[in-house]
C-alpha cells in the first residue's frame, strides 16, 4: 500500500492553467477517485502522480517517496514509482496473447521464469481469466480486455493502482457489474486506488472519497453522502445528480423564491440574493395538499419511479416520484408540490 501526498501542484499548458494548486492526500488502502466534466484537468493529474507528465509546480509523493518536485530537478520516471495503470482504452498488445500481456511488465523487471508464470497465473485468477490465458484479445469481449489490463496492472504487485475512465468503452450493465469486481480486487488486496472518472454513478458506488475538479481547480473532496447532501457549491450541486435551480432571496433564516411564489424556512449563514438548489427526488408530489400548486407538463416512465416535469407558472420543476404508479398522473392534471432537503448558495 502506499500513501499519496500532493501539494500545491500546478500544470500549465502555455498560459492556460489545467491543474491549478491540486492540494489532497489518499491515504494508505483508500479508493479516492478524481470527479469532473471533460477538460477539468483530472486526467492531467493523474498522469502527473503516475510520472507521463511533469507539473509545472508543486511536489508529489508516494509513500516515503518523494517523485515529483518542481523547480528541484526531481522527477522519478513511471516504472520506478511502484504504480499500476489501467486506461481508457484497454491498450492490450494485439500480438500476445492474455498470458503473455499479463506477464510482460514481470518479464520487463527480469523477474525469473517460474516466478513470472505463478505471479501471472495468480493474476488471472484474481480478474477470473484462468481458462482465457492462451487467447488474443480480438476473442475477447470489452469487458475482458478490460480484465487483461487489470491483471496486468496487479501482476507486478503495486502500491498504488491508477485508473483512467477505464469503464467508458462498456455497455451499462458490464460496466456496472465491473464497478463491483474492482471494489472487490481494491477490499481484498488492500490496494490505495486513484480512479478517474466523468461518470457520478461510477465515483458515488466506488468510493471512499470523492474529488471533484472543475475548469483545474478542487470544488470539494468528501465521501459520497456529503457530496451529494451537502455539495460545497451550486458547481458541485450541478454536476453531482439532477438539480432544480431556483432564484431566491434570504433573509432571517426564511427563502423567498419569487419566482414560483413560495418561501420556506431555511438554515444557512448569509443572508442576500441565493441559488436554491432542489433535487427531483426531494420533492413531493401529491393529488391532494402541498405547499404549491402546479400542472403535470410530461411524464417519463422510469421503472422504479415517475419523472414528472411540473409547471409553477413559467417555470417547470423536474420531480422523481418513487411512490406513486407512472398510471396515478396524467398530463394536464394539477398536483400540489412540497420541498423537502432543500440548498442555497450565494449568489
Amino acid at each position: 500500500m502506499a500513501e499519496v501526498r500532493i501539494s500545491s501542484v500546478t500544470k500549465k499548458f502555455g498560459e492556460v492553467y489545467a491543474v491549478n494548486k491540486f492540494d489532497a492526500v489518499i491515504r494508505d488502502g483508500e479508493f479516492v477517485s478524481i470527479l469532473g466534466p471533460s477538460g477539468c484537468g483530472k486526467t492531467t493529474m493523474l498522469r502527473m502522480i503516475a510520472g507521463f507528465e511533469k507539473a509545472t509546480g508543486g511536489e508529489i509523493a508516494i509513500g516515503d517517496q518523494i517523485v515529483s518536485k518542481a523547480g528541484n530537478g526531481i522527477f522519478v520516471p513511471p516504472e520506478k514509482r511502484h504504480i499500476g495503470m489501467v486506461f481508457q482504452s484497454y491498450a492490450v498488445w494485439p500480438h500476445m496473447n492474455v498470458f503473455d500481456n499479463v506477464a510482460y511488465p514481470l518479464k520487463i523487471q527480469k523477474v525469473p521464469p517460474e516466478e513470472r508464470k505463478e505471479r501471472t497465473t495468480k493474476a488471472l485468477a484474481l480478474v477470473h481469466l484462468e481458462e482465457y490465458a492462451a487467447r488474443f484479445p480480438n476473442q475477447l469481449s470489452g469487458g475482458q480486455q478490460q480484465r487483461v489490463a487489470l491483471a496486468r496492472a496487479l501482476v507486478a504487485a503495486p502500491g498504488l493502482l491508477l485508473l483512467d475512465e477505464p469503464l467508458s468503452n462498456l455497455d451499462a450493465k458490464l460496466r456496472e457489474s465491473m464497478r463491483f469486481e474492482i471494489k472487490d480486487l481494491q477490499k481484498k488486496l488492500g490496494l490505495t486506488v486513484i480512479y478517474v472518472t466523468h461518470d457520478q454513478a461510477e465515483a458515488m458506488a466506488m468510493s471512499d472519497r470523492i474529488i471533484v475538479m472543475y475548469k483545474g481547480v478542487i470544488q470539494q473532496v468528501d465521501v459520497p453522502t456529503k457530496i451529494y447532501e451537502h455539495p460545497a457549491n451550486s458547481t458541485v450541486a450541478d454536476f453531482i445528480g439532477l438539480v432544480n435551480f431556483l432564484d431566491g432571496e434570504v433573509k432571517d433564516g426564511v427563502v423567498q423564491l419569487s419566482q414560483i411564489g413560495c418561501s420556506l424556512p431555511l438554515a444557512v449563514n448569509f443572508t442576500g440574493p441565493a441559488l436554491v438548489a432542489v433535487r427531483p427526488e426531494h420533492i413531493e408530489i401529491s393529488k391532494t395538499s402541498g405547499t404549491l400548486r402546479g400542472k403535470i407538463v410530461s411524464k417519463l416512465y422510469l421503472g422504479d419511479s415517475t419523472d414528472c416535469r411540473v409547471a409553477v407558472g413559467d417555470t417547470v420543476l423536474r420531480i422523481i416520484d418513487r411512490g406513486a404508479s407512472f398510471e396515478n398522473y396524467a398530463d394536464g392534471e394539477e398536483v400540489y408540490l412540497s420541498f423537502g432537503h432543500v440548498m442555497a448558495f450565494p449568489k
